[in-house]
């Protein structure tokens, strides 16, 4: 089998995961193709990859951009020898360059206020506050629906209409349901002027909102767009993955344990979360309550 054909079988395989991680293996393999030739793919040999990666540096990518499209590949083959279509996977360690540990630079809490000061639609103030209180990845955000927000008031439960139609009451909490990476789903809590805001916008739009349509109907360039315009007004550089790693680095400063820090960005390892036992849902609480005690709304 060639290896578009290949590649084409990984991606019916991969159908189901999120647009945007099937959009990263398509571009990565693409480029692979591009680079080594459409070849049988148990012709594709270990200099191949050299080449691979030997041309990527020369376009100045970034070991980090890298060694995820070396990844790609990589998954492409071990799903290739579960098929047992091919015998071995041409990628070893020696392939994958080392990647930096290099943690994106948080807002100040100057900053933070500066920021909120300056939006001026209620979806862009949505966008940011959740991304500011609950840490949230742009492909989690921008995969919420109506549906996936469940109401706590009182011990009972209710869907996110009953919001809408009326008022947030002090000690509502909505949980957001998110599904991260791997498929892993998490609930993520909201409470007190965050939970104000979010109704707010959900209210601007809900006549054109159906229960299982995304509430941040934007593409996922667009959200970043939009999130570095915002900062260019304020002459700080911006994006999405800023915000999140601001919301870490907020909830660790306000007391939060690493693991409750793990739980609420949906990080895998614990190792992950060090960069910058199951945690319950009060503990999650408490870490989105003072993060959005230390934003002036």
């Amino acid at each position: 089998m060639k290896v578009s054909e290949c590649c084409n079988l990984f991606l019916s395989y991969m159908a189901d995961k999120s647009p945007n991680t099937v959009k990263n293996y398509r571009v990565d393999f693409n480029q692979f193709i591009k680079i080594v030739g459409d070849k049988n793919i148990n012709e594709i040999t270990k200099a191949d990859i050299a080449k691979f990666r030997m041309t990527l540096q020369m376009q100045n990518r970034k070991s980090s951009t890298i060694a995820r499209k070396l990844a790609s590949v990589n998954s492409l083959f071990q799903y290739l020898m579960d098929l047992e279509l091919v015998n071995s996977s041409p990628i070893t360690k020696s392939h994958r360059p080392k990647v930096s540990q290099k943690i994106p630079s948080a807002l100040s809490n100057e900053e933070v206020k500066k920021l909120i000061d300056a939006l001026d639609s209620i979806q862009d103030k949505a966008i940011v506050i959740l991304f500011l209180t609950t840490g949230l990845r742009s492909s989690e955000l921008l995969s919420i629906k109506k549906s996936n927000i469940i109401v706590e008031r009182n011990g009972q439960t209710f869907s996110i209409d009953r919001l809408i139609e009326g008022e947030v009451k002090e000690g509502d909490i909505a949980y957001i349901r998110v599904v991260g990476k791997g498929d892993k789903e998490r609930e993520v809590p909201i409470t007190g002027k965050p939970l104000e805001i979010l109704v707010q916008y959900l209210k601007s739009i809900n006549e054109f909102l159906d229960v299982n349509e995304y509430i941040f109907p934007i593409s996922y360039h667009l959200l970043w767009r939009k999130i570095r315009n915002i900062g260019k007004k304020l002459a700080i550089t911006l994006h999405p993955h800023k915000l999140r790693h601001t919301a870490a680095t907020m909830a660790l400063s306000s007391g939060a344990e690493l693991r409750v820090i793990q739980e609420l960005l949906g990080h895998a390892s614990p190792v992950t979360t060090a960069r910058y036992a199951k945690v319950g849902q009060k503990q999650l609480l408490k870490a989105t309550k003072a993060l959005s005690e230390n934003i002036e709304l």
